[in-house]
């Protein structure tokens, strides 16, 4: 009798799935937004700017998201 195979790790489960190709423009994206926002706290008054700015920009990403999944749900899918 074999011996049960390993369960891999979390980490490994994580990234496996399809090979992807192309550059991840939206991974540099998000660190490129990330690195903004820490330098708009290093301003003087950012930290007071943002309590006004950010309920417009969620208010926005919120919308977005609705209407990108409004959107998806009426589109037919494609068949394979």
């Amino acid at each position: 009798m074999s011996e049960p195979k390993k369960r891999p790790g979390p980490l490994w489960l994580f990234f496996y799935g399809r090979r992807r190709k192309g550059f991840p423009g939206l991974l540099v994206m998000v660190m490129v937004a990330i690195v903004v926002l820490a330098f708009s706290f290093a301003i003087p008054g950012g930290a007071d700017m943002w309590r006004t700015v950010a309920p417009v920009v969620f208010g926005l990403l919120i919308l977005c998201a609705l209407v990108a999944a409004i959107v998806a749900a009426l589109r037919p899918r494609r068949r394979r």
